[in-house]
């Protein structure tokens, strides 16, 4: 195309002062529009690496939330047969509690006011999630990766809401760890309490297996070396109750 340029520029018409200003604006329209091109592609490199760091460590973060969901699943067995203990008791008519502590391998909390019941108390992060959801980064995400995210950050902040109202009301049940006289009255205050904690119970599991169940189809799991430790020291903890789900993602 400049050969072209150049050569309808020097036939020497008498008009070389308009082709000469034509091949002037000519090459600077090129130049900016060769200029645009190189920043465009520049401009796309810069947020193909922001988008793949970003993608990265919202992945790490919901690796350590897996861990908790797999965590809650894993311990099923030992909070459920407490709570069937719990309801027994407070089922009977007898006018004196004979005080009920819950039992661990080895509890490494060694609290002044032992627990009736106890689950894990674990922080659901999901700053990097915020980060960009604060930001423009997820604008240059695919459309469906950004909605695999946000269903999967929702998941957690059920789970974080669930696992705060559980603690409260595990709480609740303080006083049972201690005998004493208790009333018709306060068995079935009690036993309501544990009924709440056994629904609790229930939704969480629900929630733990749908947040990784989700995950597994984003491509996502559980950090391995997070998890082994995690089950470990519940192992350590709790004792031969705690399984590892068969099929935690099913």
């Amino acid at each position: 195309m400049f050969r072209t340029v150049r050569h309808w520029w020097q036939e020497g018409d008498g008009k070389t002062t308009a082709r000469l200003f034509v091949f002037e604006l000519f090459v600077v329209v090129a130049g900016v529009l060769i200029a645009l091109g190189a920043e465009e592609l520049v401009s796309s490199w810069h947020w193909q690496g922001e988008v793949r760091d970003s993608d990265r460590r919202i992945s790490d973060e919901l690796g350590h939330n897996l861990v908790n969901a797999y965590e809650r699943l894993a311990i099923n067995d030992c909070l459920e047969p407490r709570l069937i203990e719990l309801r027994d008791e407070l089922a009977k008519g007898e006018p004196m509690w004979p005080g009920s502590r819950a039992r661990f391998a080895n509890d490494i909390y060694d609290p002044a006011f032992p627990s009736v019941y106890r689950t894990p108390n674990r922080p659901w992060p999901n700053d990097a999630w915020e980060t960009a959801l604060n930001g423009e980064i997820l604008g240059h995400f695919r459309p469906e990766r950004v909605a695999e995210l946000a269903a999967l950050f929702d998941e957690v902040s059920g789970l974080r809401r669930s696992q705060s109202e559980e603690i409260d009301l595990a709480a609740s049940l303080g006083d049972l760890a201690f005998p004493g006289p208790i009333s018709p009255a306060e068995r079935r205050a009690n036993l309501k309490l544990v009924a709440k904690l056994g629904a609790l119970n229930a939704r969480i599991v629900f929630q733990s297996r749908l947040l990784l169940d989700n995950a597994a189809e984003a491509g996502l799991s559980p950090d391995r070396e997070q998890l082994k430790e995690s089950l470990d020291q519940q192992r350590r903890y709790r004792g031969n109750c705690v399984r590892a789900p068969a099929n935690p993602a099913g």
